[in-house]
Order: structure tokens, then C-alpha cells, then sequence
């Protein structure tokens, strides 16, 4: 039985692997392939642009995760899947974003510092703040979440309470990063008093309901 998906990746050079331009491309490519419907694209473009992605295309979830089964299998240098997680944020489509949380959260930690991968997603988000201005809080979610799916550290309090401290998008990392550590150790009084006094986005309402179930 004929796979589509797989047949498209499959057809990709020794040079497409090696160039990050050229993989990007075939990985846009391969984005809308088996989407059922054209009729959804429109509604998807709107969301995408609504939330500020470059491009929203209704790509499911189990696809995005056997593309990153492809990259992971196929490029064995983690470094390399790093820059083209840093590509993949600075294209910053939606499956993009969704791509770039799964294969940051199953690369392997080898001798890299124990929190590495959240001091990447910092670095990450700081970068495309200075440019974009505005981050999804799906995108700190989708990333948070995944890295927890993996078993990966999670968020320390020194960097939790930078983040807090920080701009817009940091705070919001801080806060979906302390919400996913409150659901396995109690946190500290601390950072608790620094939750509670965290200046929010007027509206954001989903935020300060993640904020206030930590605290109360």
C-alpha cells in the first residue's frame, strides 16, 4: 500500500539532508500532504494569521511526528537538527513550531548542562520577540509540554524567576514552564509570591488562568 508521505520523504538527496534550505523546503513540501480538505485551508490561514504564525496549513499532529521520526533518523548530528530547529522558528508556520517542540524534546542530552534545552527555548523565544513581537502562548505550551512527554527536566527556579522578570513572551514561558513543574513538586514560596505579583497582559485570559491555578 502506497504512503505518500513516506514516498515524499523518502525521495530526498544526500544533498537535501546536508543543506538546511534545501531540507526546509522539502519539509514545507511534505506539510500538506494527505490534508483531506482544501476547504479548510482558508478557515487555517485565517487562524494561523489571527495567532501570527506565517502560515497555518491543518497538517495533523501524528504526520508532524513522523516527519520528525524522519529528521531524527536521517540527520544523526544533533547540532545540526539545532539549526534546523532555529530555522524552523525564524519560518515560524505553525507546523513549524509543532515540529521544532518535538525534535528539541527527543534530542539526546549527551554532555550538554542539564537544563540545556530550556536555555535554548529561552534563547529561542527572545529571538523571535525582538522580531516578530508576538508569540502564540500555544507555542510555549506545545514546547513545554512535549519537553514533559519526554522526560526532560523540568524547569529550574533561578531561570523560572528570571523569565518572570522578563519580557512579555519570557513571562509567559516562566509561567507555562512553573505550571508544568507545580504538577510534580510544590513550589517554592519564592516563586509564588512572584506569580502573584506578575504584571499579565490586560485579556489574556488564558494565562492568568494557568497563573492562577498554580497559586491557588
Amino acid at each position: 500500500m502506497q504512503d505518500p508521505l513516506d514516498d515524499h520523504l523518502s525521495i530526498a538527496s544526500a544533498r537535501t539532508l546536508q543543506k538546511p534550505r534545501l531540507l526546509l523546503q522539502h519539509i514545507r513540501d511534505a506539510y500538506p500532504i494527505g490534508i483531506p480538505a482544501l476547504s479548510i485551508k482558508s478557515t487555517t490561514d485565517r487562524i494561523g494569521l489571527d495567532a501570527g504564525y506565517s502560515f497555518h496549513l491543518g497538517t495533523p499532529e501524528p504526520e508532524l511526528r513522523r516527519i520528525a521520526s524522519w529528521i531524527i533518523t536521517n540527520i544523526k548530528e544533533s547540532e545540526r537538527i539545532e539549526i534546523i530547529i532555529g530555522r524552523l522558528w525564524k519560518r515560524f508556520g505553525r507546523e513549524d513550531l509543532v515540529l521544532s517542540s518535538i525534535l528539541l524534546a527527543n534530542l539526546p542530552n549527551q554532555t550538554k548542562m542539564h537544563d540545556w534545552k530550556w536555555v535554548t527555548l529561552v534563547d529561542l523565544i527572545s529571538h523571535v520577540e525582538r522580531k516578530r513581537e508576538r508569540i502564540p502562548i500555544e507555542v510555549m505550551l506545545l514546547h513545554v509540554e512535549e519537553m514533559s512527554r519526554a522526560n526532560c527536566s523540568n524547569i529550574n527556579e533561578e531561570l523560572g524567576l528570571k523569565l518572570l522578570n522578563g519580557t512579555a513572551a519570557e513571562k509567559c514561558l516562566g509561567i507555562v514552564g512553573i505550571y508544568q513543574l507545580s504538577k510534580k513538586e510544590t513550589i517554592s514560596e519564592d516563586m509564588e509570591a512572584e506569580l502573584k505579583t506578575v504584571k499579565l497582559p490586560d485579556g489574556d485570559g488564558l494565562l492568568r488562568r494557568i497563573r492562577d491555578a498554580i497559586v491557588d
